[in-house]
């Protein structure tokens, strides 16, 4: 079913949703708007300057891939993420989910994966950032200290990076980011702010 416009539905259950992986922040954001970015959701809240917020609902994910070449019963899985705390999913050749008999974490990188029959397919290992990894190491951190309509940030970094904006302890939403060139971008606000930007 396909319609325009608002929908109402007055406590009753949202089934199956699905929400695009999206590169960018929108432009124009509304309060209550969500957005699946670098695999965290966000929902948008407003701020009482005006300020379009996102706050993030779940947490950076890590993950790995596991392809099992081999028809095997016992896919033995390094994955690498350090941690215990790991949730597997495992599919078949054709892509079809599939419930293995057992699942053993053998260490902090490896995982032990046990089926009825041998097969091949593949097995996602994801963790978040809960489990004390370490978040992104920022390329480039600026700090605009006298409040401005118009932040410029010589970064060096001879690219177009990824542009984090914060006012206070709030991820915000400028009105513009521009990359004026591989080394330099430049952000607008409505109204004069003062805070940080780290660029990955």
């Amino acid at each position: 079913m396909k319609f325009y416009g608002e929908a109402n539905l007055q406590q009753n259950y949202l089934k199956q949703a699905v929400l695009p992986l999206d590169e960018a922040f929108p432009t124009s954001p509304v309060a209550g708007q969500l957005v699946f970015k670098s695999d965290v959701l966000y929902i948008c809240v407003s701020v009482t300057n005006g300020l379009p917020t996102w706050v993030p609902l779940t947490k950076e994910i890590t993950s790995y891939t596991h392809t099992q070449a081999n028809a095997s019963s016992t896919w033995s899985i390094t994955h690498g993420l350090n941690t215990r705390s790991v949730f597997v999913m495992v599919y078949d050749s054709s892509d079809r989910a599939v419930i293995p008999d057992a699942i053993e974490i053998t260490g902090v990188n490896t995982v032990a994966v046990s089926l009825s029959a041998a097969a091949t397919g593949k097995a996602v290992v994801l963790s978040g950032h809960v489990d004390g990894n370490t978040p992104p190491s920022y390329a480039y951190e600026f700090y605009q200290t006298n409040p401005s309509t118009t932040w410029t940030i010589t970064h060096n970094l001879g690219r177009n990076p990824i542009v984090r904006i914060f006012v206070g302890n709030q991820e915000v939403q400028p009105l513009t980011t521009t990359f004026t060139s591989s080394n330099v971008v430049t952000v607008t606000f409505t109204t004069a702010q003062q805070g940080s930007a780290k660029l990955l």
